[in-house]
């Protein structure tokens, strides 16, 4: 290809080149796709000046056109893919190899060869002459594709990382899970276990029958979501903080086993859920609907569930665990065998014996203890049973004994069953004592004589 005809090619890209420029405008968006995702790029204009009017650069003691400009910045760069193209906020331009070898075009659209090495006689070659014509539309070409990408009067660029969906938390796949402690394995929850229907739900999540693959035991598979709020605690053997209820289930498990506390079979963290497989005694109903289907128990009857769910505390008590929420749904009754089983550990924590701030109590209004309104700190002992007092109530007399924290402050006992016997009066009134430091303990309430009457 001669001199001339190169010129003309180039001049012609030139001009095309300065009619793309006159497409940027204020406010252009332009997307970008790369491997790491979808790139956002805003392009700001540095003026208000209309597009039909035509720029002009000050260089110098004369105006130069648009044009013009274009020119004189082709001339001083080294490609025009540089000129194109410059480098991104924090981006480190990187010098081209061979400098030396690759023509550039100047302000009148003629190819300068670099200055040979003056000891070297020898004359370009016409094919070297085609493989630096080729290099320099290859360049061009490579402006040419994507010319809106940095060209801008401005050089403010912003890049906006892309957005990414967050995982579905329904069919997220699970992970290997953490079963430190109960029975190490690494193999999935679908490996090892059928989900059937749904028999509960609430702020704590979900509770679904299923089976255990290996030998069809029915067990009840709890699953609850992963939030901000999710208290972690740090027990004995364990290198890492556990969610608080696994925490506290896997201190129950602790020889001796009582039968009166709901026992953790295994579990699994996933990346946004936990899943907690328990023991599921079948057929069973919440302690608080057995209740409402049997409005004021018979003493025996209430006597038996009674001295489970204080056998169930107490068992807590001496794991170190401080349930907090003790009350009539969350305890299982086994329908035909009257067995009882505390559930539901999530709002429970660590044996303290400095008590616990009042301000944080999270346990069900009903079963608060009066100390909880009127002192700073409350214990755990004096609160259970206090919350024990209020479920014996319940169950003789088919309705708690108070609806709001004014009667709970002056805890005024009204029967509303007049056939009670002596005895289990007197264990409700105990338990229900307004001083805390004046309530039975544990151990004495399985000592009193209305809990005692069978067994004499």
């Amino acid at each position: 290809m001669s001199t001339p005809s190169l010129s003309r090619s180039v001049g012609n890209v030139e001009r095309w080149l300065c009619g793309l420029s006159s497409f940027s405008s204020r406010g252009t968006y332009i997307t970008e796709k790369s491997s790491r995702g979808t790139y956002i790029i805003e392009k700001r204009s540095s003026d208000n000046r209309s597009e039909s009017q035509h720029e002009q650069v000050s260089h110098g003691n004369r105006t130069l056109s648009r044009s013009d400009s274009l020119n004189r910045s082709l001339s001083r760069s080294n490609s025009f893919q540089e000129l194109m193209c410059p480098p991104l906020p924090g981006q480190v331009p990187v010098e081209p190899t061979g400098t030396s070898n690759v023509p550039t075009a100047t302000a009148q659209g003629a190819m300068e060869a670099s200055p040979v090495n003056k000891s070297s006689t020898e004359k370009p070659t016409k094919r070297k002459k085609l493989e630096r014509i080729c290099s320099l539309f290859r360049n061009v070409w490579t402006a040419i594709k994507s010319p809106f990408l940095c060209c801008s009067d401005s050089k403010a660029v912003d890049v906006v990382e892309p957005f990414v969906p967050p995982l579905d938390l329904d069919s997220e796949p699970d992970s290997d899970p953490d079963h430190s402690g109960v029975e190490p394995h690494h193999d999935s929850f679908e490996s090892l276990y059928n989900a059937g229907e749904m028999i509960g739900s609430g702020g704590f999540g979900r509770v679904f029958k299923g089976t255990r693959k290996f030998d069809g035991k029915k067990v009840a598979i709890k699953r609850m979501r992963k939030t901000c709020n999710d208290l972690y605690l740090a027990i004995p053997g364990r290198p890492e903080p556990l969610i608080t209820e696994v925490a506290l289930l896997l201190m129950m498990r602790q020889e001796p086993i009582s039968p009166y506390a709901i026992q953790l079979h295994d579990w699994f963290e996933h990346p946004r859920k936990f899943t907690l497989v328990m023991e599921y005694p079948e057929p069973c109903e919440s302690l608080l609907d057995f209740i409402i289907r049997n409005p004021q128990l018979d003493e025996t009857t209430a006597r038996v569930i009674m001295r489970q769910a204080v056998l169930a505390v107490q068992h807590c008590i001496e794991h170190d665990v401080f349930h907090n929420d003790i009350h009539a749904h969350n305890f299982l009754l086994k329908k035909d065998t009257l067995e009882l089983k505390l559930i539901d550990f999530g709002s429970g924590q660590l044996l303290s014996s400095d008590g616990y701030d009042s301000d944080i109590y999270i346990g069900l209004l009903d079963y608060c203890p009066p100390e909880v309104f009127t002192e700073p700190r409350f214990h755990a002992v004096p609160a259970n049973v206090w919350s024990l007092g209020v479920l014996l109530y319940e169950m003789v007399n088919a309705c708690p004994p108070f609806h709001n924290p004014t009667e709970i402050k002056e805890a005024k006992v009204t029967f509303q069953n007049a056939n009670l016997s002596n005895e289990c009066s007197d264990l409700i009134i105990q338990c229900l004592t307004l001083d805390p430091t004046k309530r039975p303990t544990l151990e004495q309430i399985l000592q009193h004589r209305w809990i005692r009457n069978d067994l004499l």
